[in-house]
């Protein structure tokens, strides 16, 4: 893991991630699509089994999708879905591919099933702005 990962963000620095985690995102979805493209080209999926190259090689992808996320700073929690450490030790930024900015939080503790609108978050007892004095 990255050194970066353990970086916190305030919301603002976040969201200047958005784009770069999206690009990396739409890039890796394009190349996704193309190794689904060329592994069955003229067969249905249920007909033809995943070769053990084809599974290596989106596995590739997808751990180099991780890798990039990491050095940017965020968390990559599954596919497509980034996390960002906030100002305040116990909550994270949640951002999901598709998502313009950053408006979703969850604790530490949580997961994606968790996530709350940031609004509301902001307004709960663990305030984020707290932190920031």
């Amino acid at each position: 893991m990255s050194n970066a990962a353990s970086k916190v963000f305030s919301y603002a620095e976040a969201n200047e991630m958005v784009p770069k985690v999206a690009a990396l995102t739409e890039r890796v979805i394009r190349e996704l699509d193309g190794i689904r493209q060329r592994s069955s080209p003229d067969e249905e999926p249920a007909e033809s089994p995943i070769s053990d190259a084809v599974l290596q090689e989106v596995e590739k992808v997808l751990r180099t999708w991780s890798e990039q996320v990491e050095d940017l700073g965020g968390r990559p929690k599954g596919y497509f879905t980034v996390d960002f450490q906030s100002i305040d030790p116990e909550m994270q930024y949640c951002w999901n591919y598709g998502e313009g900015s950053i408006g979703f939080t969850h604790k530490i503790w949580e997961n994606f099933s968790h996530r709350r609108p940031l609004a509301e978050s902001v307004e709960g007892t663990s305030d984020h702005r707290k932190w920031i004095h």
